[in-house]
Parts: structure tokens; sequence; C-alpha cells
């Protein structure tokens, strides 16, 4: 790894590397060590920028979550229709091998034990469930309004309900105890049936 005399570039640098291994290996050869030689760089010097390793972890975690919603959201944008950009939304919360949403759940698995143990990691977990709670629950509302929705339950419980069922696929697709194809089918039933609706079924999508 090159020597910015930016820290911000150097700091980034190493998110990067963090990232890439987690991603890999696994949080088991991400060790501080395993990110320094990765880097090109003494553990010393890793230190010097992240004197403490969660603070290195929760800030790849920041950044993993951050873009995951910007990503996100800029997909959903496209569709036309509460349905349409419901279903979007949907497709983009679950793995599929070979897309961004694959190596961003895996990472951000990876670090979500340590949402457990450290309160460094307290603010970025609770913004990232925030601002995805936030999008459901737009889609949700514009689908109501718009008559294309119906739904006994408020608008943010439906969004509670579904994010739940997006994270509980995750892991048995990361696995490969379900397939893409499989857990996607399961969370549009989901989907259309809290909403009374038929939600399209995004292309590209293997079973």
């Amino acid at each position: 790894m090159a020597r910015p005399r930016n820290q911000a570039q150097r700091r980034s640098e190493l998110v990067a590397v963090t990232s890439r291994l987690l991603i890999e290996r696994g949080a088991a050869a991400a060790r501080l060590t395993d990110i320094a030689d990765a880097a090109k760089l003494t553990p010393a010097s890793v230190s010097y920028y992240y004197p403490e390793l969660p603070a290195l972890y929760a800030e790849t975690y920041e950044t993993a979550a951050l873009e995951y919603i910007a990503r996100r959201r800029e997909r959903v944008a496209l569709a036309e229709g509460a349905p349409a950009r419901l279903a979007e939304c949907l497709r983009l919360g679950i793995p599929i091998a070979g897309e961004p949403s694959f190596d961003a759940t895996v990472l951000l698995i990876e670090l979500g034990a340590q949402c457990v143990r450290d309160q460094g990691f307290e603010a970025p977990a609770t913004e990232f469930e925030r601002a995805q709670l936030e999008l459901f629950e737009e889609i949700v509302r514009d689908g109501l309004d718009a008559g294309d929705f119906r739904t006994e339950l408020p608008p943010g419980r439906v969004a509670r309900l579904l994010l739940a069922a997006e994270d509980g696929l995750a892991g048995p697709v990361i696995t490969g105890r379900l397939t893409s194809g499989e857990a996607l089918e399961t969370i549009l039933s989901l989907g259309a049936a809290l909403l009374g609706a038929v939600l399209p079924v995004p292309a590209g999508v293997a079973r």
C-alpha cells in the first residue's frame, strides 16, 4: 500500500483492506497482523490510525452500511410505482452471488456479532436499521396513498416485518441452505400477503 500523506485516505485504504479480508476469509483472518500484512504495513502503523482494532471494524461496518443503503435507494428510485419499487427493494435485500449485495451481506454478517459486544457499533448499527426501515415505510405509505396496497397494520409495523424476514433469509442464502430465488419468492409472498397486492418478480434471480 502506498504511503499517502492524507490520513483520511490511509484510513479509507485500511477500511477497504479490512472489508476484503472479512469477505474473503472471515473475521478469524482479519486480525491486526493480517490487516497489516495485506496493507503492506507494520501492525504499529495500523495501530497509529486505529489504536483499537474494534474501531477499525466499526468504521468498516459504517462504510459498508452507508454504501448498502445508498445503492438500495438509488436502484429503488428507478422503479415505477410502489409495487415495483417494493419488489426491487426486497430483491436488493436478498444476497445474490456475483452482485454487490452478496459481498455486502457477508461483510455485514461477519461484523454483526461485534454490534453486541462493542459500543462503537451502536450508532452505525442503529442508523443502518433506521435507514432501512425508513425506506420500507416510505414505499408502503406511497402504495397506500396510491391505492396499490391495503393493510390493517401500521406502515412502520409492515416495514419491521419485512426487514426481519430479510435478515432471517440472508444467512441461509449465504451458507447455501437456500437459493436466492427461493428467498426472493418467500419475501415477495410475505410482502404480497401483508399488503394485499401482487408484487412483480424482478428479473435476474435464478431459482
